[in-house]
C-alpha cells in the first residue's frame, strides 16, 4: 500500500489506523461512552428467574461473562490468556471494590429447569454504589444462548426499580465502548442518553473532516454529498467549540464525563 492509498482509506471511529512499513495497521481505540438515565421504576417482567447477587457469584458468573464477551469489541485485541485474566479481574473488582460496594439492586438471571444451565447464572446486571446521588451499572451481560429474549431489559429494569425503592439515587450511569455496536444499541433503546464528551466530539470531527477531504481528493463528491458532509463537519465543529469553551471556563465536568462522574467519587473518597 502506498502512502497515498493509506490517506484514501475511510476514517475508522473504532480502530486507530497507522501506516507502518507500507501497511495499514489497525488497533482498537479505547473510547468509552457514558450514558445516563433517571432512576425510576420499570415494569418489565422477566422471562426467567432473577435473584439478588451474592459474593459467591464472583466465581459462578465467570462462564457467563466469558461467553457473553468472547466476541466483544473491548476484548478484540486480547489473547486467550489476557481475556481469561480480564474476565476474572472484572468480576473481582466488582465484588471486592475498595471504595464502592455492590448494591442489592444487582441481579442475576438463572437458567430454567430442564436446560443445561438450570440454576446457573446466565445473565447479570451489576450495580456499584457511588456518591452524589448516582449509581453505576458496572456491567450488564447475558450468555449468547439467552440473548434477544428481553433478559437484559428485565435485569436493568429490576435494578432501576430496586434503586428507586432504596431511595437516595437519582441517576444511573452506564459505560460502553464506542466499538461495541450491540451495547450502544441496547443502551439507547433502554433509555440511556449519552453524556456530552469533548474527546468523542473531537473524534467525530476528525472523521467528518477526513471523509470530506478524502472524497474531494478522489473526485467522488456530488453536490448533495458535499452539502451533507459539510453540514456534518460543521455540526461537530460547533460541538467541539462549545465543549472547549466550557473547559476554558472551568466547567470540565460538563465536557468530560469521566471527570464529572469519577471525579465525584474521588472527591468523596479523599474526605473519608
Amino acid at each position: 500500500m502506498s502512502l497515498e492509498e493509506f490517506h484514501q482509506q475511510p476514517f475508522s471511529l473504532v480502530f486507530k489506523q497507522e501506516y507502518i512499513n507500507g501497511r495499514l495497521v489497525e488497533s482498537s481505540r479505547d473510547v468509552i461512552i457514558h450514558g445516563a438515565i433517571p432512576v425510576a421504576p420499570r415494569a418489565i417482567p422477566s422471562p426467567l428467574l432473577l435473584r439478588p447477587t451474592t459474593p459467591d457469584d464472583e466465581r459462578a458468573l465467570l462462564p457467563c461473562f466469558r461467553a457473553a464477551f468472547a466476541e466483544a469489541f473491548e476484548f478484540c485485541d486480547y489473547s486467550r490468556e489476557q481475556f481469561a485474566r480480564g474476565a476474572r479481574e472484572s468480576l473481582h473488582h466488582f465484588y471486592n471494590a475498595e471504595f464502592h460496594r455492590p448494591l442489592p439492586a444487582s441481579g442475576i438471571a438463572l437458567g430454567p429447569s430442564g436446560t443445561r444451565e438450570a440454576g446457573k447464572p446466565i445473565g447479570a446486571a451489576l450495580v456499584l454504589q457511588q456518591n452524589e446521588g448516582w449509581a453505576l451499572l458496572d456491567m450488564i451481560f447475558v450468555s449468547p444462548r439467552w440473548q434477544r429474549r428481553g433478559l437484559a431489559n428485565a435485569l436493568a429494569a429490576a435494578a432501576m426499580t430496586e434503586l428507586h425503592t432504596m431511595g437516595g439515587c437519582r441517576t444511573l450511569i452506564s459505560r460502553y465502548h464506542l466499538g461495541n455496536e450491540a451495547s450502544c444499541v441496547w443502551h439507547h433503546r433502554f433509555g440511556f442518553v449519552d453524556e456530552p464528551d469533548l474527546r468523542l466530539a473531537q473524534l467525530y470531527l476528525r472523521a467528518a473532516r477526513h471523509e470530506l477531504r478524502r472524497r474531494e481528493q478522489m473526485r467522488m463528491l456530488t453536490s448533495a454529498e458535499k452539502q451533507r458532509l459539510t453540514v456534518k463537519r460543521d455540526k461537530w465543529q460547533h460541538e467541539v467549540d462549545r465543549l472547549e469553551a466550557l473547559v476554558r471556563c472551568g466547567r470540565e465536568e460538563d465536557a468530560i464525563p469521566w471527570r464529572k462522574w469519577c471525579g465525584k467519587s474521588r472527591d468523596e473518597e479523599s474526605q473519608q
